[in-house]
């Protein structure tokens, strides 16, 4: 069996459904099926990518049984949909963040290991060339031991989404929906985390009832530390992961989807350098739905799987207490 002949169900059809369409498309897969109860999303996403057939509903759509479903609904939707598909036979995409709260996700977790179904989170960022080139270094001890991981994540919201106001990340989750740099903190951090703070709230002048400025700091249970910063009013647009080890530091600046530079600074040698390459936002997203349906055919692991998407969201709610 190959890529194309699988068949996949994509649920939902706003912006990131639209995303992986197009990039389900350009990996070959040719059997898609969409469906979004917005029936303005669904003919939009099928005027982008004419390949797609539409369905009636999420039900008649499993019915189906394709051999994968890409769940790209609502963070509160998360589990209950992809709930259905497993039970439907189906493997199962989920987009980030696993759910809005740790609600349900103990049972989810039990059904996704019964099931033996492959489940993967979606966190594309650890497909980032630039990411992944840094993590290469830190295994191979460039910098020593890592002690401190600064990640800072930033975006003047009006800008990105016009329509702000409007959405639910406006009224519920606001900056933690930028959960992919905590994520990646988490990652790069190797280790379990032992204690975790934070502060959070509405304080710049967007005009949101969510939080547009979260800070969070973590423990690793070795001796490591993290702080992530996440906000929705920052300009210009910035996303950088900063590692501070014992023999040196490296810092990887990817604000924009069009380049990457990481820089390194070794203490044995006081020398520093760069290392600027050019990205397509869509690369990452093709590496990570590449690797899920390969897992499919072969069975093969992959890095974003529903344990590792629970530490991210278990942090969240200690810092918050409750809900996204």
């Amino acid at each position: 069996m190959q890529i194309s002949d699988l068949k996949v169900l994509i649920l939902g059809c706003g912006s990131i459904g639209k995303r992986h369409a197009d990039v389900l498309t350009g990996l070959g897969v040719t059997d898609i099926t969409a469906y979004d109860p917005v029936k303005s999303q669904l003919d939009k996403l099928i005027e982008l990518t004419p390949n797609v057939k539409d369905a009636e509903s999420y039900e008649k759509a499993l019915a189906e049984k394709p051999d994968a479903v890409f769940i790209l609904t609502p963070t509160r939707l998360h589990l209950e949909h992809a709930s259905q598909a497993i039970k439907a036979g189906c493997n199962v995409f989920l987009e980030k963040p696993l759910s809005d709260s740790m609600k349900g996700v103990e049972e989810f977790e039990q059904l996704v290991k019964k099931s033996g179904k492959k489940v993967m989170v979606g966190f594309c960022f650890r497909y980032h060339e630039g990411v992944l080139r840094m993590k290469k270094m830190v295994e191979e001890g460039v910098i020593g031991d890592v002690v401190s991981i600064r990640a800072m994540m930033g975006e003047h919201f009006p800008d990105v989404r016009p329509d702000y106001k409007e959405i639910y990340y406006a009224k519920h989750s606001g900056a933690f929906e930028l959960i992919h740099d905590l994520d990646l903190a988490i990652w790069l951090g190797q280790d379990e985390i032992e204690k975790v703070y934070g502060v959070y709230g509405p304080f710049s002048n967007i005009g949101i009832e969510a939080p547009d400025t979260v800070e969070i700091l973590m423990k690793f249970a070795s001796a490591k530390v993290a702080t992530v910063h996440l906000d929705f009013f920052q300009t210009p647009r910035r996303r950088e992961l900063e590692l501070i080890g014992n023999n040196g530091t490296m810092k990887l600046s990817f604000g924009s989807w069009d380049e990457y530079t990481l820089t390194v600074y070794d203490r044995d040698s006081k020398q520093s350098r760069s290392f600027t390459a050019p990205t397509k936002r869509n690369d990452m997203f093709a590496d990570e739905d590449r690797e899920f349906l390969e897992s499919i055919i072969t069975g093969n692991d992959f890095s974003c799987t529903v344990a590792e998407a629970i530490k991210s969201l278990k942090v969240v709610h200690e810092v918050t207490g409750g809900v996204l």
